[in-house]
């Protein structure tokens, strides 16, 4: 309490610290609380914020006194914008830039004040709207920071590349995220990813908000191989029930059949190509024409798994039996396009535009 450099921040954390005095929890087996025995710590500040006290008739009722107070505290809306920013982005809001050797050090200062000055005018609007959180989540996505694309409106110009590249959506789903995702695109979840029950949840970067309580924002090699299980995983069980059912009632392939061949026809081509750019916009999330680069690199894919198969002996006529195994009208492959649709749907999620946002 007398040392210079531990009072800048126990002056205030201490008396924030204070107002949960009667919530000090003393049975960790049952998880209740009271008050400490001996009285709260006599060597700390007392229970108060930003230089005022608790009155001692509001001692009852601390935390809603710190409550209203809180957020009263213009920083109390900076820090609520703040953290929607990352909700929506993973990323936390940008930093004052400190090395003013760095010759980009005047594009990153722009783009830090950039930034901050959106963050001040939403939390602003936060604050005159009476703390609806809804209103920043709107903010934000209606803004350029969210919906710009950094990577393709940046130049070569490095220095407006510095200015440009912390906008936009970059950031690696979530295990939940995943999950909901897969549920969304193909009616059902993997079941591997779930928070509480997902068996490689933890190892791809979740939380179980006890021990670990920060999500993993970059991949590591197990991620990678989780990436890799779950894209071999899904296409194998759902390309082949999706083509067990009836072509109207299918979520990937409603416009094709697996007797359309690739080369037999420029008819069989076009409507190969149509479904490729259905799986591109189901899975990826993009409109690619049936005719552009990445619709091209899909195909040729396709294509070269069927004239592959094509050249070997004695093949099964049929998906290998983990696939079929819970498929109990699985149809034959004879052509093998079946397992080429499989292994297209393979390589779209195994794509950054699937894993990533």
């Amino acid at each position: 309490m007398q040392a210079t450099e531990c009072v800048v921040c126990h002056k205030t954390l201490d008396t924030v610290a204070g107002m949960f005095q009667d919530y000090w929890r003393f049975d960790a087996n049952f998880a209740t609380y009271g008050k400490r025995k001996g009285g709260w710590f006599s060597d700390m500040f007392g229970a108060g914020f930003e230089g005022e006290d608790l009155p001692a008739e509001q001692r009852w009722r601390a935390l809603q006194w710190l409550g209203v107070r809180t957020a009263k505290d213009p920083r109390f809306a900076v820090a609520m914008v703040e953290h929607v920013y990352y909700l929506l982005t993973g990323r936390k809001v940008l930093l004052p830039p400190k090395e003013i050797d760095d010759p980009l050090y005047a594009a990153k200062r722009r783009a830090y004040q950039t930034q901050r000055q959106r963050t001040e005018a939403i939390a602003a609007r936060f604050a005159a709207e009476g703390f609806n959180l809804k209103s920043v989540f709107k903010d934000w996505v209606a803004s350029d920071f969210y919906r710009a694309d950094g990577l393709r409106t940046a130049t070569e110009n490095p220095t407006r590349r510095a200015e440009l590249d912390d906008i936009g959506l970059m950031r690696m789903l979530a295990p939940e995220q995943v999950e909901r995702k897969l549920n969304a695109i193909f009616g059902e979840r993997w079941g591997r990813l779930g928070h509480g029950d997902g068996q490689l949840a933890a190892l791809y970067g979740g939380i179980d908000s006890k021990e670990v309580t920060e999500r993993a924002a970059d991949p590591s090699g197990a991620m990678g191989a989780i990436q890799r299980i779950l894209s071999n995983d899904i296409a194998c069980r759902q390309t082949l029930k999706d083509f067990a059912r009836p072509a109207a009632e299918r979520r990937l392939f409603s416009n094709i059949e697996p007797d359309i061949i690739p080369g037999s026809s420029p008819k069989a081509d076009a409507k190969i190509r149509a479904a490729i750019a259905r799986l591109h916009e189901l899975v990826l999330g993009r409109y690619d024409a049936v005719d552009s680069a990445e619709v091209n690199r899909s195909f040729e894919l396709f294509a070269k798994i069927v004239t592959d198969a094509q050249a070997q002996k004695g093949l099964d006529k049929r998906e290998n039996y983990h696939c079929r195994a819970h498929v109990p009208d699985a149809p034959e492959d004879p052509h093998y396009t079946i397992r080429a649709w499989r292994g297209v749907l393979t390589y779209l999620m195994r794509r950054q535009d699937f894993l990533y946002e």
